[in-house]
């Protein structure tokens, strides 16, 4: 094998991932179709958001107590401070009221956002509602409420400064007037000296007092300065529509895809024709296209023949012409499961053998419930066996119109068909020819329904399992490979069958298995022409192929 046929698969995997994902398209869809639902209720039910912008410089009043001299205003102020009253409760309150509106504080806050740009003493107020002049009357008045909120807390802060220090000031302006007069009624002496110095100190502690107080009066207390209000916008701040929709139609889309996957890989049905081979460790002869409503079980040889009647010829041709499947004498077509048309498959591939060439004899073996004698075009045989048991009964001859006849071996209800099945003359029925070209078809039920079909299976030179394409399950083949091989039987390939033409929803629902074959682990095939073959040749085959019938 060379190193470049792994690389050279890489693009059929990736083609096989793609067809299981798209098996659930129908999760795909449905994932679309809530994403564009969900973004188009959020469009209805939300509505348009409109944000109103307002700015202010915030200007430095000064700190407690007031005596920063010389300091920078960017080591008074904090903007992260700043930020948080601007986001208080006391300012959403201030806000609330003057708005006039009775509002929780708490409620006005959630669409408040304020921040501050990098290296600015400036704070942006934003605020969201869902008309234009409502956010610009709100963002405004959170502005407002908080310069206003900022100068009443520095007047505050003033005159709480300004009180200390008239405290300290009224009773030195006591203690000069005492001064005062006690030095107008003294004379000139040691004593009148002394209060005159006292005086002086007393003097100068009142002018620095009253110096300090008028430099608290005469602070600039305008806390900041509007430089933008909040005008009313023009358009909604949030998504429009389209956006919406697109963007609910990618969530969706990602949601439906996750889903297909996680639905894949819980998947118990086969995925692909790939897996049905390894599963069986057999190859696919073919797949059968949908039956079409109306259509009986003989289908090969009638007028205006379908595609399913070329697929079962192809089918026989392949057997006939491939060196694996030649030369077997008896074949047992056999289902895991009820689901499948298991009778309509071997009868037509009795009429296509018979198209052939080959004297081909179609064995009912369902001893419980026979129902093939009233389901095809019957007329007695030539002659009637010797009575005896089930094998050696009466035999039918079925007009495959211009395809030829076969002969039918009906079943019937016997009272212990697990004996009959074993019995010594249902084992010379398959294992001793009447002729040079006989070949022996059997069909018998669902194989996991009951044991019949491994009585047969052990006998039976080859065993065909049908399948529903749309239905079989990964587990039911390998049981039933186990089965077969365990009793002894050799399984020879499958045939998948698509069914009747299902409704519309489950295709939609369920658009089945990829179809695309591993290269390196299906069996080489010989490719036929799907036209009618010539009849000498033909015979020709037939008589080569006698020989190795014989011996099988």
């Amino acid at each position: 094998m060379s190193v470049f046929d792994e690389p050279a698969e890489e693009p059929d995997q990736i083609r096989d991932q793609l067809r299981q994902l798209f098996r659930y398209r129908a999760l795909i869809v449905l994932g679309l179709l809530l994403g564009v639902v969900g973004g188009g209720a959020v469009h209805l039910l939300g509505g348009p958001t409109y944000t109103a912008t307002g700015e202010v410089v915030v200007q430095a009043i000064g700190t407690a107590p007031f005596e920063a001299r010389g300091v920078s205003a960017d080591k008074q102020l904090s903007m992260g401070t700043e930020r948080q009253i601007a986001q208080s409760a006391s300012v959403a309150a201030g806000a609330a009221r003057a708005l006039g509106e009775r509002t929780d504080p708490a409620v006005l806050q959630r669409d408040l956002r304020v921040s501050n740009p990098p290296d600015t003493h400036t704070l942006l107020f934003e605020y969201g509602a869902g008309s234009a002049d409502r956010a610009a009357r709100l963002v405004n008045a959170f502005v407002q409420a908080y310069l206003t909120y900022r100068q009443e807390a520095a007047a505050r802060r003033i005159a709480t400064t300004v009180g200390k220090l008239d405290a300290e000031l009224r009773p030195l302006l006591e203690q000069r007037r005492v001064l005062d007069r006690r030095i107008a009624g003294e004379g000139a002496g040691a004593g009148r000296a002394g209060d005159e110095s006292e005086r002086g100190s007393v003097v100068a502690q009142i002018a620095d007092l009253q110096s300090r107080i008028s430099s608290l009066k005469s602070l600039d207390t305008t806390p900041g300065e509007i430089v933008r209000r909040g005008d009313p916008p023009a358009f909604p701040s949030g998504p429009g529509p389209a956006v919406l929709l697109a963007a609910g139609a990618v969530a969706g889309l990602a949601v439906g895809i996750l889903a297909a996957w996680v639905r894949s890989v819980l998947e118990p049905r086969v995925r692909s024709v790939a897996e049905v081979q390894e599963n069986l460790r057999a190859p696919v002869l073919g797949i059968l296209p949908r039956r079409r409503g109306g259509a009986g079980v003989l289908e090969v040889g009638r007028p205006g023949r379908g595609n399913r009647a070329e697929a079962y010829r192809t089918i026989a041709f392949r057997m006939v012409h491939d060196r694996r499947f030649a030369g077997r004498r008896s074949l047992l077509v056999v289902s895991p499961r009820g689901t499948t048309d298991t009778v309509s498959v071997a009868v037509n591939l009795a009429g296509a053998f018979a198209e052939i060439g080959s004297d081909i004899l179609l064995v009912e073996a369902d001893l419980r419930t026979p129902e093939l004698a009233g389901r095809l075009p019957l007329r007695p045989g030539h002659g009637r066996p010797v009575p005896g048991g089930w094998a050696e009964g009466e035999r039918f001859t079925v007009d495959a119109g211009v395809d030829g006849r076969f002969e039918l071996l009906p079943g019937r209800e016997v009272p212990n068909p697990a004996r009959a099945l074993a019995s010594p003359e249902f084992a010379r029925l398959l294992n001793t020819p009447s002729g040079p070209d006989e070949h022996v078809v059997v069909v018998t039920g669902p194989l996991l329904a009951h044991a019949d079909g491994l009585a047969v299976a052990k006998q039976a030179a080859g065993v065909v399992v049908v399948c529903d394409l749309h239905e079989v399950r990964r587990d039911d083949l390998d049981r039933v490979r186990e089965l077969i091989t365990g009793a002894g039987g050799h399984i020879l390939g499958a045939v998948l069958d698509k069914g009747s033409r299902r409704r519309w929803l489950r295709r939609l629902l369920d658009g089945g298995p990829a179809r695309r074959e591993r290269r390196r682990r299906a069996p080489r095939t010989v490719r036929l022409p799907a036209t009618r073959p010539d009849p000498v040749r033909e015979d020709r085959l037939s008589a080569d192929a006698g020989p190795s019938s014989r011996r099988g």
